[in-house]
């Protein structure tokens, strides 16, 4: 039997086996290593799981997209050999034929991803339309410079995709030649919208792209790589492009990934990093990601359909399992060390557990600590979020206490004008029912009855001034409704003809369009424009020319009111300062510098703009854009 080691070298056994440095690195490097393998394989399975699962998913989106492709191939040769048709191609000036083959162009158009039928000359021009009712119809257009005309022009069918080059609206247009005895007398083409597919594309939930022969995505779940490219097109494709107007003025620049390199069109499934700039969906701090390609090709030939997975929620899982895997490795190597500190002695252990204990203590304590943070911050934000409600509460009600006011200031300048307005009525209806008396002693009833209708004419003219200062001076809540710019016009040039007449000012009204209207509060529309016309007044009073013109149109959907006068205009000096609270460049008691501030505030309430401007041929010019109503 051996002899029993004795205690000194029992211990320096025991050290031997205890951890130290090198191994506790070993084991840390052995978790990282068990938690990458972890990862990498979990995410490839995962990858593959993405793939077969999208493989059905993207055969369906090809087959649903190729039907709708195929779907009305044959619809342009059937309008072609109709007789209506090639009437019009016969004798183009006949109207009647024109009428005709219009009539039987929009009856054969009744499925809704049919955008139009139309039938060309030999020319490209445009004879007639299924859309011969609509603002962009073809007729009279001329697309001889399309591909799908030059192809059905020698003679065979054509296929086109691109924007509109008259309704600037993208299809995919359809051709075929009609012909007589052979020979191509006209073309027959139809343009079909995808609209609807798109939108099926974006209610999946699915990124899909759709790439032609050069690489251009022509259509995208994603609105913001529409019209993008997969790689950096030739010149000379960019030319052809350009000529075809096949993308109108698209940017056509490539999408690219995290490293600034274009992408390629994968025959195989393949995983790429977006940069983050160029997120699918956009916005302000998102990132690029991982993203699973998987292609397959679509006729027409060259086309290709694309289908885009965010691996984001797989990297997560992946994550997931390398970091159980990790805990696992370390718990196991846990173990490990803990069987071997079991050797060493009780006291050393007992130790061990009690810094264990302290750790986990301190770890509560941090916990509760932490928690307790959380919680003020929480009810601090509560606090500033009250706070600021009633700011924005106070702010609502001092901006409506300042129209208000400034309504009141108008109608304290209009005071005297009015005065007077309603006092010339009165003493001519005092002279007139005197005159009546009179004539009505002597038996002159014709001319009492005269009097009597003057003075009923007067009246009604007082009684319109009097609605429309009750109306102007009334303090109500904003309400948005349908408001006639010609009769928000008419109302302010009644409430301000006193001024106009003081300074012999001419306001001149021109409407492009009478039934014009906005959506606005007719209250507050007519006191901004009280307030320009009486700047205005202002402004020509002493001029050799005192002219106000008020005009109204519609620019860029929305209703824009412009007033002019033919006063000095506004100086460079006074334009940084012109919409200022308490800025004024009149005498002092004639403003208080509070009409353009609060007539800013006003149309800026109503979802408008206001901006003034020196007109070319002289004068102030103050702009007036609203929504239409």
């Amino acid at each position: 039997m051996n002899a029993p080691t004795p205690p000194p070298a029992r211990d320096e056994a025991l050290r031997s086996r205890a951890p130290t440095p090198a191994r506790i690195t070993i084991a840390i490097a052995l978790c990282v290593l068990a938690g990458w393998m972890a990862w990498r394989v979990s995410l490839d399975w995962q990858v593959e799981e993405a793939v077969a699962a999208n493989k059905p998913r993207l055969e369906f989106y090809r087959t649903a997209l190729s039907q709708k492709l195929e779907e009305f191939r044959h619809l342009p040769a059937i309008a072609g050999v109709d007789l209506r048709v090639e009437a019009v191609l016969d004798d183009p000036t006949d109207g009647t034929r024109v009428a005709t083959a219009n009539a039987y162009l929009e009856v054969i158009r009744q499925d809704p991803s049919v955008a139009a039928i139309y039938v060309m000359d030999t020319t490209g021009l445009t004879l007639a339309s299924s859309n011969w009712r609509d603002t962009t119809s073809f007729i009279g257009r001329n697309y001889a410079f399309r591909p799908y005309f030059q192809d059905s022009l020698e003679g065979r069918p054509g296929r086109f995709y691109g924007i509109g080059a008259t309704t600037l609206e993208p299809g995919y247009f359809l051709s075929a030649p009609i012909t007589r005895d052979g020979v191509v007398i006209g073309v027959a083409a139809a343009k079909i919208a995808l609209d609807e597919l798109e939108h099926d594309w974006q209610r999946s939930g699915d990124l899909l792209l759709v790439a032609d022969s050069t690489g251009v995505l022509l259509s995208a779940s994603a609105a913001r790589w529409r019209y993008r490219s997969l790689r950096p097109l030739p010149e000379n494709i960019v030319r052809n492009l350009r000529s075809t107007r096949q993308y109108a003025d698209a940017d056509l620049t490539p999408v690219t990934d995290v490293n600034g390199e274009p992408l390629p069109v994968f025959d195989r499934p393949k995983v790429i990093r977006l940069a983050a700039a160029e997120h699918p969906q956009g916005g302000a701090g998102r990132g690029g990601g991982d993203y699973l390609v998987q292609s397959l090709p679509v006729d027409p030939p060259g086309w290709r359909l694309l289908m885009l997975t965010d691996l984001s929620a797989a990297r997560d899982r992946a994550l997931a399992n390398a970091v159980a895997v990790t805990f696992a490795a370390a718990f196991l190597i846990s173990i490990w060390v803990y069987v071997q500190l079991r050797r060493r002695r009780r006291q050393e252990r007992l130790a061990s557990q009690q810094a264990l204990q302290r750790a986990a203590d301190e770890l509560e304590q941090r916990i509760t600590e932490r928690t307790a943070e959380l919680t003020r911050a929480n009810q601090e934000l509560q606090d500033k979020l009250l706070a600021r409600q009633e700011a924005e509460r106070i702010l609502t009600e001092t901006r409506d206490a300042a129209v208000q006011g400034g309504k009141l200031a108008v109608l304290g300048q209009m005071a005297a004008g009015i005065t007077h307005e309603i006092n010339q009525p009165l003493t001519a209806m005092t002279t007139l029912a005197d005159n009546a008396a009179k004539l009505l002693d002597i038996g002159r009833g014709d001319e009492v009855r005269n009097n009597l209708g003057l003075i009923s004419q007067l009246a009604q003219r007082m009684g319109r001034i009097v609605a429309q200062l009750k109306t102007f001076s009334r303090r109500d809540s904003v309400v948005l409704a349908r408001v006639s710019v010609a009769e928000a016009v008419a109302n302010a040039l009644l409430l301000a003809d006193s001024r106009c007449r003081a300074v012999d000012a001419r306001p001149e009204v021109a409407h492009a369009d009478p039934d014009l209207a906005v959506l606005a509060d007719s209250t507050r529309v007519e006191q901004v424009l009280v307030n320009l016309i009486m700047n205005a007044c202002d402004a020509v009073e002493g001029q050799a020319e005192r002219r106000i013109l008020i005009s109204s149109r519609v620019d860029a959907n929305r209703a824009l009111i412009t007033l002019q006068d033919s006063g000095p205009g506004i100086g460079p000096e006074i334009m940084p300062h012109l919409f200022e609270a308490f800025f004024t460049t009149k005498p002092a008691g004639k403003g208080l510098g509070l009409g353009l501030a609060l007539s800013r505030l006003i149309v800026e309430s109503l979802g408008g703009e206001l901006r003034a401007d020196n007109a070319p041929d002289g004068g102030a010019r103050f702009e007036i854009r609203l929504p239409q109503g």
